[in-house]
Order: C-alpha cells, then structure tokens, then sequence
C-alpha cells in the first residue's frame, strides 16, 4: 500500500504543477541564491520573427536529472497551457547547463512562452516565462567570450561583440547620469525615468564588431534613435556586483543612515578610517560593524545581481526593498504587476511595470505610508546589526 500511496501522491503532485495558473505559483526562487535551478530567458525581435534565447542551469546536479517542458498561454489566470515542441534547438549543452534558441513568428497578440524544469527524483519544478510581443523592443544582443550574454552590465574595459540579425548600423547613446536611489516605500514621491532623456554622446556601431567601453554609466544601442526599440546595459567596475572601493560601499548606506551621517560618509571621501569610524559608531559594537558589513553588503551584490537595469541594482524600487527586507517569502505575477510577501510582518508590496527603452522589465512600487513603520523599524534592526 505504501508504494500505491508514493505512486499517487507523485500523480497529484504532477498534476498541481501542470494545471496551475501563474498567478498561483510562488515565484521566490528568481531571486533566491540558493535556488538549485536558475532560468534566464532572452527576446530579440527581427524581421518579422521572435528569437528566444534560453540558458538552464543547474547549480546542484548534472541536467539529465531534470525533465524540461515547454508551454504556451494565453493569459496569465490560465490553468493548462498547450505543451509545445519544437524541433532540437540545443546550441551548447553542458554538464550542469543547457542553451539554446528558438524561432517564433511574430504573433498577433502577445501570448506567454512557459517553461517547467523538474527534478526527476524529487519532483519539485522550477517555472519561468517570457511574454512574446510583436513590439518588443530588442533588436540585437550582446556577445562575450564566444557566448551569448544575459546580464544588463558591462565590466569596463572588458570586449564585447555586438550583434544583430541584420547589418545595419547600432546607434550607441551614452549617458553619464548617475540616476538616483529608489525613495523609500512610504515616499509620496516615485522613482520613475524618463522615457527620452538627452545623451551625452553619440556613437556608431557596425554589428559584429568586438567593442571595448571605458567610460562608467548607461549605454543605448538602437538601429533607430527616433524609435522606441533598443536595448542598454550599464558599464560598472570589475567587482560588480559586489562593491570594493568607498566611494561605492558608502553609497547603499543612504537608506540606514541619518542626513548627519551620511554627510560625514560623504566628507570622508577615500578614507577607510574615517569611513569605518561612521559604521562604528552607527552599530555601536567592532563585532556588530562586522556582522553588518557582511550582511548588508550581500545584500547589495544580490540586488544588484537580480535588478540591475537603466541604473545598479540596489538604486531600483524592487532592489531596495530586496536589500532592506531580503528575500520575500512569497513571490507572484500577474499581467502587468509582481507581488512580495513578508510572513513575519505580514507586508506585501506591489510592483507595477513601468518600462521605457532603457529597461522594458523596470517595475515601481506603489507606495503608501502606512510602511513607514515597518520601514523604520527594519532600518533600526539592520543599525543595531540584528536583522
């Protein structure tokens, strides 16, 4: 009886994963460290198709112990999607990874492209998606050490290889704003970007050709400067996502500091002394500035792994929270909006998209002040190094 019980339960389990709505699903695991599968989906928009571009990886088995399932939706509140597959569209397969890249025509209405990864022994899956649009935006990639390249930054002085399914001429916007923090979740004001802002310099690329950048900020490739299509990534320093320098350390901590302090980080300039002097005297205790440094600054490097886009990680509305409340117990979707979910607090926070030609994907939270108490209150716990 027990292996007939084992049997359904399995059955049951299968079942739940396959007719489940997206706007059900728990989607914590995108921006959990931990997590033992990771998804990136790419778009690329060309000639009348749509070319998707994925990358799975395992950060635990090898990936023959997973089965991987392919779905179109409709709607997000939709239970069954149709299971699809196309022909082999592998294009590199590794011990612990898969790549690889389909072909769509360019649809009508906008539909949702699904994929399931499943452990074949534990039964547990991992789902991501990518809305297929006839007006999505980008219209080339990137390329690096023979590689296709997900991520939204550049490290400077680092070759990357533009490309594009034609061989018409990149226009390369530079802009060298350094675009503010997110204001805190009970601020009247949003952290909005504009939709056109002025550059600073202007460049032309031919696809194909290796590209070097020296200069820090962001950076629009577009085959049309008066069209709203194109794609940008941001040139950072070597050790992003992670922070080394003052200048960079002292930046994140606008959000736990007071305005005295934060002006005493700011006249400290490049001077680990009187830098260190602030965190002390914040945390009160050599061992409590310790264990804060760690923390909080995994949290910086996690938020801007995660959120980076038009401006670091840390500076977006998800990434702030991200680094002041951690990872979210509960993670959902819906068409247009993503929802967080504290348990211990009992706060839930919504993001809405709000995307441009800079990042498409950007989200901004809706604020309210009635999260100025739990606000402060976390902010208190990160001060006395115990969150």
């Amino acid at each position: 009886m027990k292996w007939l019980f084992l049997l359904v339960s399995i059955l049951l389990v299968q079942i739940q994963v396959l007719s489940q709505a997206l706007t059900s699903k728990n989607f914590r695991e995108w921006y959990n460290p931990d997590s033992e599968i990771s998804i990136a989906i790419q778009l690329v928009k060309s000639n009348g198709q749509l070319e998707v571009y994925y990358h799975i990886q395992s950060n635990q088995f090898t990936i023959d112990k997973y089965s991987i399932s392919w779905e179109k939706r409709d709607t997000y509140t939709q239970r069954d999607g149709i299971a699809i597959a196309p022909k082999d569209s592998t294009i590199n397969r590794q011990e612990k990874s898969i790549k690889g890249k389909w072909l769509f025509d360019s649809p009508e209405k906008p539909w949702l492209l699904v994929v399931k990864v499943t452990n074949k022994e534990s039964q547990v899956s991992w789902v991501n998606y990518k809305l297929l649009e006839a007006n999505y935006p980008a219209r080339g990639w990137v390329e690096n050490k023979n590689e296709r390249y997900t991520k939204k930054y550049f490290t400077a002085n680092e070759p990357y290889i533009i490309q594009s399914k034609d061989s018409s001429t990149f226009y390369v916007s530079y802009f060298k704003e350094e675009f503010p923090a997110a204001y805190p979740p009970f601020s009247e004001k949003e952290s909005k970007v504009d939709r056109f802002m002025f550059y600073d310099s202007l460049f032309a690329l031919t696809p194909g050709k290796s590209l070097s950048l020296q200069k820090h900020g962001l950076y629009l490739f577009q085959k049309d400067t008066n069209a709203a299509e194109g794609f940008s990534v941001r040139v950072v320093n070597k050790s992003f996502p992670k922070f080394s320098s003052i200048q960079d350390l002292k930046k994140p901590l606008i959000y736990i500091c007071t305005q005295d302090e934060y002006i005493q980080l700011e006249n400290a300039k490049d001077d680990k002394t009187k830098f260190d002097k602030v965190i002390l005297n914040i945390t009160n205790d050599k061992e409590r500035a310790s264990n804060f440094m760690k923390g909080y600054y995994r949290r910086v490097e996690l938020a801007n792994l995660y959120f980076s886009s038009y401006k670091e990680g840390w500076k977006t509305d998800r990434g702030m929270i991200y680094l002041i409340f951690g990872l979210p117990d509960e993670v959902s979707v819906s068409d247009g909006s993503e929802n967080w979910y504290y348990k211990a607090s009992k706060t839930r926070f919504t993001f809405v998209k709000s995307g441009s030609v800079y990042d498409p994907d950007n989200y901004i939270l809706l604020r309210d002040k009635k999260f100025s108490t739990i606000w402060f209150s976390t902010v208190d716990m990160w001060r006395k190094s115990r969150y």
